[in-house]
């Protein structure tokens, strides 16, 4: 049981609790510089990982993959369309719920702990940067045959892969584990409880429904395969809600999709393509939050037709949006400005709130990602079916014939 990963994050997390108020601050700071130096190393490699999974994966697919990127891109938009607006429906027939205690209650959020060292590595290629790359060279030779080229594709995927099983995923206990005394020791989780727990609650309970309804659509609406789904989820939603980073959570993300589909080339193109984009925790956060302290400062909620306006633009900026700690937010103050109104004293206001329970958005976006990457296969499965999907066919068609 101990050697089960989800039961080794409980542990490491209630550990971190419960050790946060006897170890002194250099035993945590020590611990949170473990966690940050897995975190540099993961950062300093997630080029290689994205580049590699998604060009191996386009060129196991072969023809079919132009038409796949393109589906997987429209179905992002409107995921993050209709997420959105499902926000906004909810905000305004919740919002008499929604009360916080007062802008003034809000702590300033400062770094009190620091890491005693950085490894200071370089960034190869910006995550985004590294995705249309790996796209655009995964279709070049999609349609210029080059088996050579495939051949190192699949091995790059392939040692990138036994890394992060070895050197890696062993190590998510510690690296969970120096990042959830951090928040304790800045009292984060604290300040989110004390602070903000009328709008926390409604999103926890907006965030909890919305998954929960997508998985049980995924799993056909059987109870045992959405549990199966679910559980297999647990991890990644774990570490995203530690490291507060989809791009860092990736990893973990794309194994317990390839799990739970059946299916490596699909997961492989589908989540490290989606890990940066597609937002769900956002998507349902950003919009409540709006509307929460566009109302309580008194000032008007917008219209259908301005709230139109602004998720056209809400979604193009997702596409800029880095699945960084406080990366959703940052890019999405000006539009939450212009187009619904919020002053910068309220702009400011809502970064706060946003950053204290950022964790939860983050763990949001990792298991939406992976009920997106299932969504997607459902969808598009019939008419664009893997290389992987293919030959497995092939072989059952064989037996049975």
């Amino acid at each position: 049981m101990l050697k089960n990963l989800p039961v080794q994050l409980i542990i490491a997390i209630l550990s971190a609790f419960f050790l946060s108020t006897f170890l002194n601050f250099e035993t945590i700071r020590i611990f949170y510089t473990l966690s940050c130096i897995l975190k540099e190393i993961l950062i300093g490699i997630l080029p290689l990982v994205i580049f590699s999974y998604i060009t191996a994966a386009i060129l196991s697919m072969e023809r079919t993959a132009p038409f796949l990127i393109f589906s997987i891109l429209v179905l992002v938009t409107l995921s993050n369309a209709f997420t959105a607006l499902v926000s906004y429906g909810i905000g305004l027939n919740l919002l008499s719920l929604i009360t916080l205690n007062g802008t003034s209650s809000f702590p300033e959020i400062h770094d009190t702990l620091t890491p005693l060292f950085s490894l200071h590595l370089p960034e190869i290629l910006a995550p985004d940067r590294t995705m249309l790359l790996g796209i655009a060279v995964g279709l070049f030779f999609t349609f210029i045959k080059v088996p050579q080229v495939t051949t190192w594709a699949q091995n790059m995927r392939h040692y990138v892969t036994v890394f992060l099983q070895k050197a890696f995923i062993p190590f998510l206990p510690v690296y969970v584990f120096g990042f959830i005394l951090e928040m304790e020791y800045e009292g984060t989780l604290s300040s989110l409880i004390k602070n903000s727990g009328h709008i926390f609650g409604l999103l926890c309970f907006v965030i909890i429904s919305y998954l929960s309804l997508l998985y049980f659509i995924v799993s056909g609406f059987r109870v045992r395969r959405f549990l199966e789904l679910v559980r297999n989820m647990i991890p990644a939603g774990i570490t995203g809600f530690s490291t507060m980073s989809s791009a860092a959570t990736m990893p973990v993300t794309l194994a317990a999709t390839e799990k739970n589909m059946g299916d490596e080339q699909f997961a492989d193109l589908v989540i490290p393509t989606t890990v940066n984009i597609h937002l769900m925790g956002d998507a349902i956060a950003i919009p409540i939050m709006a509307l929460a302290v566009l109302n309580l400062s008194g000032m008007p909620l917008p219209t259908l037709e301005n709230y139109l306006l602004f998720t056209l633009y809400f979604c193009l900026a997702k596409f800029s949006v880095a699945g960084i700690p406080g990366g959703g937010i940052i890019v999405m103050i000006p539009i939450l400005q212009k187009y619904l109104g919020l002053t910068p004293e309220m702009a400011s206001l809502m970064t706060t709130i946003y950053i204290i329970q950022d964790p939860i958005f983050t763990s949001a976006n990792v298991m939406g990602n992976g009920a997106f990457a299932l969504l997607v296969r459902k969808i598009t499965g019939p008419k664009f079916p893997s290389k992987q999907t293919q030959e497995e066919l092939q072989k059952k068609i064989e037996g049975a014939i």
